[in-house]
């Protein structure tokens, strides 16, 4: 699938919003706990966002599933 110049952009954009998110629940220190309780499924999706540098390193199945996993593990390391 191909996207225009601006839709690229945007989704570049989340990337960075999500890893942002990820960030700031690594720095809250209790990623740990977090981390534990993600299934191996959620672990590499969080794990592949955070290593990605443009949203063309992440797999389609990836993106679908980011949203879910760091909005709820962010908000488990709170």
């Amino acid at each position: 699938m191909t996207y225009t110049e601006h839709e690229e952009k945007e989704r570049n954009q989340q990337l960075k919003r999500w890893q942002k998110h990820q960030l700031t629940a690594v720095r809250q220190n209790n990623i740990d706990r977090s981390y534990e309780s993600m299934s191996e499924i959620d672990r590499s999706v969080w794990e592949k966002i955070a290593n990605a540098e443009t949203y063309k390193d992440v797999n389609w199945l990836v993106w679908k599933q980011a949203e879910r996993v760091i909005q709820k593990y962010c908000t488990l390391a709170r």
